[in-house]
Order: C-alpha cells, then sequence, then structure tokens
C-alpha cells in the first residue's frame, strides 16, 4: 500500500471509530489494532492523535463542501421559487449517500477538538450567504434577509439531523414537503415590511 492509501485507510479506521464511539475512543492502540498496522506509522504519517484529528476533519469538511456545491449547482435551471427546495433535496441525497461525514458535523461526537467547530462556524457563514443570495433573488424586498436566512439554516440543520437520527419517520417526502411550505411561507408570501410612521 502506498503512503497515501495508508493515511487514507488511517483515517477510514479513525473516522469508523469516532462515528462510532467520539474522538475519545479514537486512541492510536485502537486505530493501529484495527488498522492492523504498527501504531509508529500513525506517528510517522501525522505526527500526533491532534493532527490526525484534524486531517480527518478536514478531510470529512472537504467532502461535505463539495457535496452541498454539488447540491446547488443546478439552480440555475429550477424554477425560481424552487430554488430552495432543490437544494435542500441535494443535500439530503448528500446525507443519505455519506450518512457519516454528515454526522461529524450535525452531531459533534464526545471530545471533538475545537477545529470541528472551527469548520462548522466556516460552512455555516457559506451557507448563510448563499441563503441571502436566494431569497433576495426571489424578493429583493425581503424584511431581514439574514435573519430569514438563519431561520432557514437552523431549520434545515434540524430537519437534517432528524433524518440521520429517525429516517423512517423523518422521511424524505416528508421533509421535502415541509421544506417547500416553509419555503412558501417565508419568502413566497412575504411582503416587503414598511417603517412604521410616526405619530
Amino acid at each position: 500500500m502506498t503512503a497515501e492509501g495508508r493515511r487514507e485507510q488511517i483515517l477510514d479506521v479513525t473516522h469508523a471509530v469516532v462515528d462510532a464511539e467520539g474522538f475519545h475512543a479514537a486512541t492510536p492502540n485502537r486505530i493501529a489494532r484495527e488498522a492492523g498496522i504498527n501504531r509508529s506509522l500513525i506517528y510517522q504519517l501525522f505526527g500526533d492523535p491532534a493532527q490526525l484529528f484534524v486531517a480527518l476533519i478536514d478531510r470529512e469538511a472537504a467532502r461535505a463542501g463539495a457535496q452541498f456545491a454539488e447540491a446547488i449547482s443546478g439552480l440555475d435551471a429550477a424554477a425560481e421559487d424552487q430554488s430552495l427546495v432543490v437544494a435542500f433535496d441535494g443535500v439530503l441525497a448528500a446525507v443519505d449517500a455519506h450518512p457519516a461525514t454528515w454526522r461529524l458535523f450535525l452531531f459533534p461526537p464526545q471530545g471533538a477538538p475545537p477545529e470541528l467547530y472551527s469548520r462548522l462556524a466556516q460552512a455555516q457563514a457559506v451557507v448563510l450567504q448563499f441563503f441571502v443570495g436566494e431569497l433576495l433573488s426571489r424578493n429583493p424586498e425581503l424584511h431581514e434577509p439574514e435573519y430569514t436566512a438563519r431561520i432557514l439554516h437552523a431549520s434545515g440543520r434540524e430537519l437534517l439531523q432528524l433524518h440521520l437520527s429517525d429516517p423512517q419517520t423523518a422521511t424524505q417526502e416528508r421533509l421535502r414537503t415541509f421544506v417547500r411550505r416553509l419555503g412558501s411561507d417565508l419568502v413566497g408570501r412575504a411582503q416587503p415590511t414598511r417603517p412604521l410612521s410616526r405619530r
């Protein structure tokens, strides 16, 4: 196995342990045993466990980011009033295809290092910027687009968490229907708010 292949194998084993039991369970001895390697190889390839965890977080953050970019890549062809639904549907498909990647960020495991929360904050900023752009393209006079974007972001995160934790109840179709109605309620029927006149 090449050094890069071995590196990916160690990251895969680490991710499996973290996903099942949390970061605290991903000790060098445990990872080495499950990967069938000498623990010295972990230090050789990553430096120490902390750097191994950062490498894992960065890999999965890049994967989730690429999946989000793919989910919104076809919005230009979507009907204007369906763009948010199409985006959510794309992310939902990514969550189903790569649940361990998304669990890492939607349900931060026990003992998660600060880098995980840093990547989460960066991702949130990107998603909020996307939402604001989409909202204003649909309703340029929408009152408080930033706050509306935050509501959509929080709602979407909650729905994805429900889908991961209880997919039989929070089905794809049920979530799609809810998102379609939520988008209509928040944006489609919204009227610009005028300042109250002073008496």
